[in-house]
């Protein structure tokens, strides 16, 4: 054992050896945890990460006793009917604190940033967190992790150190006067980015990390595409306060853009034109703080469409908008001084033509070796070959109907051309149900409708 930690703690040591730019330090933080449990054991889908299964393995089984706790009866029942889920719950998370033992409402903050969804049954609410809190003594088992918690912080302090926090001040024109903070989970599906203000008036942001990767012997690692995210959490702490303003001059256009793209958004999580508006003003925000630190123009041509292929049809006209915005910072001081001419972009887009063109940069399956309704269908067939129409990322075939027992592989180097190996059984019905969103080109833009290919053998 004494082996084992000492080989850990060289593998952690060994991912600080980078060029550090701030003094940005990840952690864990005690309320994430809880509130993450809470919602896990509610059943939320999006607090059921298991990619580190050592953890959340430990999770299941010491908070099994206590699955039918107050608190998770009333987070299922809020989740529900007032949609507490998602970033709600972290946004509660960072207002409150713990004290000897105790969850309160954290008296030096102010409810200015509290996600409205909570509503008047916060106070019921933290009462049975309280009590939860206590009954299955959550001090204890948040304590017994610090080992694992402190090589995920060593670990991701290699990304977190490399953020030039400067850049916020100079492109948003101001800063908050409280704090950045980096707080990892093992729990959540997601990353967020909310923040919150004390009773003096300052703001501290919240980027708050998941983790989906491990090593050789399950403990975390991190990906330095996850900088990408963390740059993208702290904008909302800057971007979100300006969607809220401005969004009632912007509102009837953005429905009329989220009626079109609703599917797509709601299954990011974006349950309203608010949403996407403010999420667009963030994913634009963030591809120029990577042009600013020097990306090269076809990485940045390349996450403009890697945003509009998730629904953001309008990325490229808002970035020109911020390019405008950085290069007269004399008529633009702040970011806020360039939301009116935004607004103006927004409410004079033409829908009908950014659909279509949305529409166009889409994939398609263009042929099948086996025609789609074949019937007596030998077993000694052993291939069926999928044809795209473009380069593609990624491929899927879900579960919807019985599938042969197959092996696929991409047969040419632009991955247009997909071979499924397949043993085939007599007398068998067939379906292949090529999912959209599993089905998607180099961009990411996925299929717009999926693909089924039915056949049944003699």
């Amino acid at each position: 054992m004494k082996k084992l930690f000492i080989l850990l703690t060289s593998i952690a040591m060994c991912y600080t050896t980078y060029a550090q730019k701030n003094n940005l330090k990840p952690k864990f933080d005690e309320r994430t945890e809880l509130l993450s449990v809470v919602f896990r054991l509610s059943g939320a889908r999006e607090y059921q990460n298991n990619s580190i299964k050592m953890y959340t393995d430990s999770v299941d089984t010491y908070f099994e006793p206590f699955e039918k706790h107050k608190v998770v009866k009333m987070a299922k029942k809020l989740r529900k009917m007032r949609g507490v889920a998602y970033d709600a719950i972290m946004s509660l998370a960072v207002h409150i604190s713990i004290e000897n033992g105790t969850v309160l409402f954290n008296k030096d903050v102010t409810r200015d940033n509290l996600d409205g969804r909570w509503g008047k049954s916060l106070n019921k609410f933290m009462t049975h967190l309280n009590d939860f809190y206590k009954v299955s003594n959550f001090g204890t088992f948040y304590q017994s992790k610090r080992e694992i918690y402190g090589i995920a912080e060593k670990r991701f302090q290699e990304i977190s150190g490399t953020i030039n926090l400067k850049w916020f001040k100079q492109f948003f024109g101001y800063e908050p006067e409280g704090e950045y903070n980096v707080v990892l989970s093992f729990i959540n599906m997601g990353n967020y980015g909310p923040k919150v203000k004390d009773i003096s008036g300052k703001e501290s942001a919240y980027s708050i990390i998941c983790a989906w990767k491990t090593d050789s012997l399950g403990y975390p690692v991190y990906m330095n595409a996850q900088k990408h995210t963390l740059v993208h959490e702290f904008c909302h702490s800057f971007c979100n306060p300006m969607g809220d303003k401005f969004y009632p001059e912007m509102e009837d256009k953005a429905k009329k853009i989220y009626s079109k793209v609703n599917d797509i958004m709601r299954r990011q999580a974006y349950g309203t034109a608010k949403t996407m508006i403010n999420e667009i003003l963030v994913r634009a925000s963030t591809i120029r703080y990577f042009e600013d630190e020097g990306a090269e123009p076809a990485r940045i041509e390349s996450m403009i469409k890697h945003e509009k292929a998730r629904g953001f049809l309008w990325i490229d006209k808002l970035y020109d908008a911020l390019e405008r915005y950085s290069a007269n910072r004399d008529k633009y001081s702040t970011f806020e001084d360039i939301m009116p001419d935004i607004v103006t972009l927004h409410n004079s887009l033409t829908v009908a033509p950014m659909y279509k063109e949305y529409l166009n940069s889409c994939p398609k399956i263009v042929s099948s070796s086996l025609a789609n309704g074949s019937k007596d269908v030998s077993t000694d067939l052993k291939e069926i070959i999928i044809v795209y129409d473009r380069p593609m990322r990624s491929y899927g075939i879900t579960k919807k109907g019985k599938r042969p027992e197959m092996k696929l592989e991409w047969i040419d180097n632009d991955k247009t051309k997909l071979r499924i190996k397949v043993k085939l059984e007599s007398d068998t019905r067939y379906h292949m149900n090529f999912h959209t969103m599993f089905n998607r080109d180099r961009y990411g833009f996925p299929m717009i409708k999926d693909f089924d290919l039915k056949f049944s053998t003699n």
